[in-house]
């Protein structure tokens, strides 16, 4: 695997693009001549250009780049955390090292939670990746996760107590657990896995950052305090609205119903380019050109046509924080999109039906909440699946990470977007 300093032409493309794939094809080249062409791409524009791949062919490019310690802190947040979760953060972890910590604080943020309820287990992965980077990174993570977020972990890993050392008059029999390497607190992990994640992650504390060994020891140690780990949560809550996801409260009101007596009678006049139009998903892009929706975007303006889009994406992060999915699961983003373009879809010709309008002009003067808001009113297929929440009322003990889960028929994700013939007649 080559991570060496690059090797940049004189000649860079500053001002064009460069798709994924021909990225892709170019590292799979490997000749002079291809890495050649590489060089004269910025890492800004290889970023940009990656993040039409899928996680695993993203993974496989990295792993021979020339500059992937200049590429990868350009992925924006959710991608670097959907790259490695989506390929397998046991087979990509070693990406970490060249993280930015706003990514190392996001993968936790978008990836361990979900709404109020924090999985040990998930986050368990990416301190094994923080491990194989290097007790450097290790280290500076003890900085850069909330202290909280550790020492619920730490909890989760063993019972820790300070018992003096052993064969000593405040410990005669000695502790059962293993000593740490003050030789004075000691620990009994849950597993042998844990073990070497206590071992690793204390070590690294005390070698490079004392004042944190003993912040973690005493954190895993203290009683718990429901009000210190309500922090994290607020924390994490902030952190999320900042890249795009609203607190649940908000965006709840997706699902308020609206009819469509609220919206005024539309006249608009659209004219626009009927090229295939192209939706991404948050991954891999997904083609709507066949589908209903994907054919009346073409007709909007392309300003208009990127406004409506970057309204889709917002309302899927909404509905993705509404029903309490795992942000970064591998089909959250298709599951939520899916379902964003269904109630769109069933709001635009409803409108339409109702103005006796074209769907391009309701399209051009409606907002895809309003239109999902009135699909919503329709179509109860569309509601919120699990209002009972009655998942947040299991033990805590239950990591949701490791629960099966049974997916609701209407939230699968469809081979394809193509809308129900009732509705194709109104186009």
């Amino acid at each position: 695997m080559s991570r060496s300093a690059p090797r940049t032409s004189n000649n860079l493309s500053l001002d064009k693009p460069i798709a994924g794939v021909t990225i892709l094809a170019l590292g799979r080249d490997g000749t002079e001549v291809a890495l050649e062409e590489l060089r004269r791409h910025s890492p800004e524009q290889l970023s940009r250009g990656l993040q039409e791949l899928p996680p695993t062919q993203r993974v496989e490019f990295l792993e021979t780049a020339e500059r992937v310690d200049e590429i990868v802190p350009l992925l924006p947040e959710a991608e670097f955390t959907r790259t490695l979760r989506g390929h397998g953060i046991e087979e990509s972890g070693w990406l970490v090292e060249f993280a930015s910590p706003e990514q190392r604080i996001a993968a936790v943020d978008l990836d361990c939670w979900r709404a109020d309820r924090f999985s040990p287990s998930r986050f368990f992965d990416w301190v094994d990746a923080m491990i194989e980077a290097g007790p450097e990174t290790l280290a500076a993570s003890f900085s850069e996760i909330d202290s909280e977020v550790w020492t619920l972990a730490m909890r989760a890993m063993g019972d820790f107590e300070i018992v003096g050392v052993a064969g000593s008059e405040d410990n005669p029999d000695g502790y059962g657990g293993g000593a740490t390497i003050d030789g004075v607190v000691y620990y009994d992990a849950f597993s042998a896995d844990h073990d070497d994640r206590i071992r690793a992650i204390l070590t690294a504390a005390f070698e490079v950052v004392p004042t944190k060994y003993w912040s973690l020891v005493y954190g895993a140690i203290s009683v718990a305090d429901p009000e210190s780990d309500e922090f994290a949560i607020r924390w994490q809550r902030n952190r999320l609205g900042d890249l795009g996801f609203p607190e649940r409260e908000q965006a709840m009101q997706v699902y308020v119903p609206l009819t469509t007596r609220a919206i005024p009678a539309i006249d608009s006049t659209v004219t626009g380019d009927p090229a295939s139009i192209v939706i991404c998903a948050g991954r891999s892009p997904a083609r709507t050109d066949e589908n209903l929706l994907g054919q009346t975007l073409a007709q909007l303006s392309p300003d208009r046509g990127n406004e409506v889009m970057s309204s889709m994406l917002a309302l899927a992060n909404s509905l993705a924080v509404a029903d309490r999915l795992a942000l970064m699961d591998d089909s959250t983003a298709e599951r939520s999109l899916a379902k964003a373009v269904r109630g769109i879809e069933r709001g635009l010709t409803e409108i339409a039906r109702a103005q006796n309008r074209p769907l391009a002009s309701i399209l051009d003067a409606v907002s895809p909440l309003e239109l999902f808001r009135i699909g919503v009113g329709l179509d109860s297929s569309l509601r919120l699946r699990n209002p009972r929440d009655d998942w947040t009322e299991r033990e805590e003990v239950d990591d949701w990470n490791i629960e099966t889960e049974v997916i609701a028929e209407q939230d699968a994700i469809p081979t394809n977007l193509n809308v129900r013939s009732e509705t194709r007649d109104m186009d």
